[in-house]
């Protein structure tokens, strides 16, 4: 077995969370904090109307959903759901796909 990869080595992935406070007066708070966390770990971040997608190297993808899903715990009982996924085409290669440019 060879040495593990830095961050920087590690393949690229995407991931998608949702976050579903439980029993809690307010919701905002624990997605609000999730994302905060999650924008901490050094990955391209995007919020989404129900949901939020993170790019970057798998190391800290997965750094970024464990720092999600504690902050949101830390405001009361949460449920998260992760979609993980490797292999997606580049938003550059989407769009020459959806304007049917694509080789």
């Amino acid at each position: 077995m060879g040495q593990p990869k830095s961050a920087q080595e590690s393949p690229r992935m995407a991931l998608q969370f949702s976050v579903y406070p439980l029993r809690q007066e307010h919701l905002s708070p624990g997605v609000e904090a999730a994302v905060d966390a999650a924008k901490t770990s050094g990955v391209e971040v995007r919020v989404q109307n129900l949901s939020t997608l993170i790019h970057g190297p798998e190391e800290q993808v997965f750094d970024a959903l464990r720092a999600a899903f504690r902050a949101a715990r830390s405001e009361g009982d949460t449920i998260m759901v992760a979609t993980l996924s490797t292999g997606l085409p580049s938003d550059q290669r989407v769009a020459e796909i959806q304007q049917g440019t694509d080789s």
